[in-house]
């Protein structure tokens, strides 16, 4: 009796655990059929600073002065051409203005050469001329009526001599507005004129090398991009040998690094060729890019890791690749290229 109902417990508990085992059993998601990554090998790996697309434009001075004024922050953006500071220039500025007025005056010489005189201007020569004439005769009567006079004694030799000289000074002067009035009549000759205009043409140089002297005291953008750096401020000096940086600009658009390469592994770099970007400022993210440039000409290195395995005097070859769009890096990180093996353009994709 008693194993009768030790088999019926028995029994019991073995239904209650095929019962209770189903539901508890584990159920495993319905997943899509995934698509292998196309497998890249790391063929060569280098160090690499981040820049613009544009490389880093050090913004100097042409001339030696004082900043008067910088017109932009870190940060800003700036247009081709745009004056980003300007250097100390009344000297320049008082310059072309008595540039201008030299110009201005040659100017309105060669205008008169070319036109001639006016009619008025004749007129008053014709006038001059004939109020001359008029002298002259009434000087020369004067002289003949004093001549008689003083061989009879009638008249002192002193008066004589003032009529001989008022004539001799009256016939000079009708001599002076005959000329005068021939020269208007005949215009200006063209050897003149062509005088005038090379005093203009000399005038208008004159206020070209003004103008370019002044244009040196306007620090301008040569390129569209955002202000990397402003290293100096107003008030502080710069020169020309060197030129003094007064700001650093990038253009931001596309980023790009610039990757040093090691002799030995030249060549596993070619153009085209895809690279994974590291950085220890991001250790979970990896960035990708493709070689727009490969160098020709070996050099010393210039990226610096720290590393106690970095060799100075060894060689190397400057790569430059382009970032995907979208990559967003801080300008002059330093960053790890890894060069890959596969496909130069596209990943594989499934085919549909």
């Amino acid at each position: 009796m008693k194993t009768s109902w030790l088999a019926m417990v028995l029994l019991t508990s073995l239904g209650l655990v095929a019962i209770v085992w189903p539901a508890q059993a584990p159920t495993f998601a319905q997943t899509q059929p995934s698509i292998s990554p196309v497998s890249r090998q790391h063929l060569a790996a280098a160090p690499g600073l981040v820049e613009p697309v544009s490389e880093e434009r050090e913004i100097g001075s042409q001339v030696i002065g004082i900043i008067h004024e910088v017109r932009v922050e870190e940060n800003d953006e700036v247009h081709e051409g745009q004056i980003i500071a300007v250097i100390e220039n009344d000297e320049q500025v008082a310059r072309l203005s008595s540039a201008r007025a030299e110009l201005a005056l040659r100017q309105a010489e060669l205008e008169r050469s070319i036109n001639g005189a006016r009619s008025e201007e004749r007129k008053e020569a014709r006038a001059a001329l004939k109020e001359a004439e008029a002298n002259l005769q009434l000087a020369r009567v004067e002289y003949q009526r004093r001549v008689p006079l003083a061989k009879t004694g009638a008249s002192t030799m002193a008066a004589l001599d003032v009529a001989t000289a008022n004539l001799d000074t009256t016939a000079a002067r009708r001599e002076v507005m005959a000329e005068r009035l021939a020269l208007l009549e005949a215009g200006t000759r063209p050897e003149d004129i062509a005088a005038a205009r090379a005093q203009v043409r000399l005038a208008e140089a004159n206020v070209a090398l003004a103008d370019a002297l002044l244009d040196k005291t306007l620090i301008r953008s040569p390129i569209a991009g955002i202000v990397l750096r402003r290293v100096r401020i107003a008030g502080e000096a710069v020169t020309n040998q060197p030129p003094t940086p007064i700001a650093l600009i990038g253009n931001l658009h596309g980023l790009r690094v610039r990757a040093e390469v090691d002799e030995t592994d030249v060549s596993q770099a070619t153009v085209g060729q895809r690279v994974e970007i590291t950085a220890d400022a991001f250790p979970d993210q990896k960035f990708g890019g493709t070689v727009y440039r490969v160098s020709t000409r070996m050099g010393a290195k210039q990226v610096m890791t720290g590393r106690p395995a970095d060799r100075v005097d060894t060689k190397v070859l400057q790569v430059l690749i382009d970032l995907d769009p979208g990559v967003r890096l801080p300008i002059g990180l330093r960053v790890d290229a890894y060069f890959l093996s596969g496909p130069s353009f596209a990943e594989m994709r499934p085919s549909q």
